[in-house]
């Protein structure tokens, strides 16, 4: 599949690697020293037992009309850099284009779809100005629950420090074909690299 990663910070950087690891179109957008770094050299990776490994096999560019329509958008950018992608996103997409949402802190879309007295409301401690919300319509999102602890140590340069777990579900719960597509994407040769997995997004 052709996944573009919006940034390739701790998480972007680790999930972006582990996805070309395991044989998948990968483009970082990304910016200034990052940008440079990935170009060059692509993405080293140091796993929690101090092994490295230099994933090259990876695009980066800051042009999102360059890169183009994706099967998968991985949002992984902070709630103070939303405003300056946001409005960029349509251009990654095609009419199948899902995108998976891997920021800290609770999500806008954690009521879409949900009953009771909060539906509907959209969360804003991830997307403050509610442009996320404006640039991607709900039925193309699928939730994720972000469990590994990983650090950006220099431009390029990711170390993981602990955890695997990236469940992927629907927003209703409901398992979905397009789920089930992006969880195998993960399936790379090692199997204790593997990234997404699917859960309901609510539950992990």
């Amino acid at each position: 599949m052709k996944i573009a990663v919006i940034g390739a910070g701790a998480i972007g950087g680790l999930v972006g690697a582990r996805l070309a690891e395991a044989g998948e179109d990968v483009t970082f957008l990304v910016r200034g020293a990052n940008l440079d770094a990935i170009a060059a050299s692509g993405v080293r990776l140091i796993e929690k037992d101090g092994n490295e490994r230099l994933v090259r096999d990876v695009r980066a560019t800051d042009d999102y009309a360059a890169a183009g329509p994706q099967d998968v958008v991985v949002v992984a950018v902070k709630a103070n850099q939303v405003d300056s992608v946001a409005a960029a996103l349509p251009k990654l997409f095609k009419p199948e284009t899902c995108v998976v949402t891997m920021q800290n802190g609770i999500p806008f879309w954690y009521f879409h779809g949900r009953p009771g007295p909060l539906a509907g409301l959209q969360v804003k401690s991830v997307d403050p100005t509610g442009m996320l919300i404006e640039q991607i319509p709900a039925a193309r999102i699928i939730g994720c629950v972000v469990y590994p602890a990983s650090d950006l140590v220099a431009p390029g340069v990711v170390r993981h420090v602990e955890g695997n777990r990236l469940p992927v579900g629907e927003l209703d719960g409901s398992r979905s074909e397009r789920v089930t597509r992006i969880a195998a994407a993960s399936k790379g040769p090692d199997s204790r690299h593997r990234c997404w997995t699917t859960s309901a997004p609510r539950s992990g």
